[in-house]
């Protein structure tokens, strides 16, 4: 909290002096990213910056804290609600915890075929209306824009694990999201909530015996030197989205608004692009660094164990999952 707080008065004394300088920019925003300068996932950050200070003629500027270095994920939510992070990109599954229910539905193992299901479903009345829920349902944020790193892979340090039997008992890292425990729980293995940024030691350690990560995640945090074992799954393609703070939204003109929101969807089709490049250029890199790439033998069995999770966060959803899943 005294990180939280601290961060708060930096930011107040920042916007002071904003506001007190005719050569300083009009709006200058925080924008947190957990990954490293390298990851897909701060590339697009960085190009959603160049895009909104191209549009505003310099006005608003937006700097990208990349590698945690303005907390993990729940800290940086927690600042985003008090204002003093003005930007993050959270994973769809952990604003479930923040109230905004209807985005666990994206985080639902098996619920999406391939990237392009996944966009389709983004772009759709469905997507935008999950989008529009991040502010509706009271966290205190806003959904600016849809982000997609690729499908999560389990990953492990000590064997390959090829069936689902293997992953019985495994410690396994997970974010401190409730829907991402209860998925690995229904796999059977042990999911222990740790700091992402934290990861690499505890599986350097022993401490969890693997995690879960889209490839290039694994890749840019370089998980692959102390955990060598990636197995394709794809338990889990959900979304990031880039939030606002809700103080930081409601200062900011009509215009300044509209200047976020158009810099927002062009860099969705920039990550759309990307992203799919980026994923085969991250298997390729991982073979030539000594991963072992491993497909699941009997992937049919996995989507049936995680049936518990479906009747828990899907129960009161089950029209629009449907819906979801007719979407070509």
């Amino acid at each position: 909290m005294k990180q939280i707080f601290a961060s708060a008065v930096a930011a107040l004394i920042g916007g002071m002096l904003v506001t007190g300088s005719t050569e300083a920019q009009s709006v200058v925003l925080k924008y947190g990213e957990l990954n490293p300068d390298s990851h897909p996932m701060t590339v697009i950050a960085n190009e959603f910056a160049r895009l909104v200070k191209e549009k505003s003629d310099g006005d608003i500027v937006v700097d990208v804290f990349p590698s945690s270095q303005l907390g993990d994920e729940r800290t940086e939510l927690q600042a985003l609600q008090m204002g003093a992070v003005d930007m993050f990109r959270a994973n769809a599954v952990s604003l479930g915890d923040f109230g905004a229910t209807k985005s666990n539905l994206f985080s639902l193992p098996y619920l999406f075929r391939d990237r392009d299901h996944l966009w389709a479903v983004l772009n759709s009345e469905i997507g935008q209306d999950i989008l529009g829920d991040v502010q509706a349902s009271g966290t205190r944020m806003v959904g600016v824009a849809f982000m997609e790193e690729g499908q999560r892979n389990f990953f492990f340090r000590d064997a390959p694990v090829s069936d689902l039997a293997g992953i019985q008992g495994k410690k396994i890292r997970v974010p401190q999201t409730q829907i991402l425990l209860d998925t690995v729980k229904a796999f059977g293995a042990s999911p222990t909530p740790i700091s992402y940024s934290e990861l690499y030691s505890a599986l350097q350690t022993g401490v969890v015996d693997g995690a879960e990560n889209p490839p290039t995640g694994y890749l840019a945090n370089n998980f692959y030197e102390v955990a060598p074992y990636y197995m394709i799954d794809g338990h889990t393609y959900s979304p990031s989205i880039m939030v606002m703070s809700e103080l930081t939204w409601n200062k900011m003109t009509p215009e300044q608004q509209a200047i976020i929101s158009e810099a927002a969807r062009e860099t969705e089709e920039f990550n759309k692009t990307l992203a799919a490049d980026a994923d085969a250029k991250a298997y390729d890199e991982l073979k030539e660094k000594g991963a072992t790439i491993i497909t699941v033998t009997d992937l049919a069995d996995w989507p049936k164990s995680v049936e518990p999770v479906y009747q828990k966060y899907g129960a009161e959803f089950t029209d629009v999952i449907q819906q979801i899943l007719a979407v070509e």
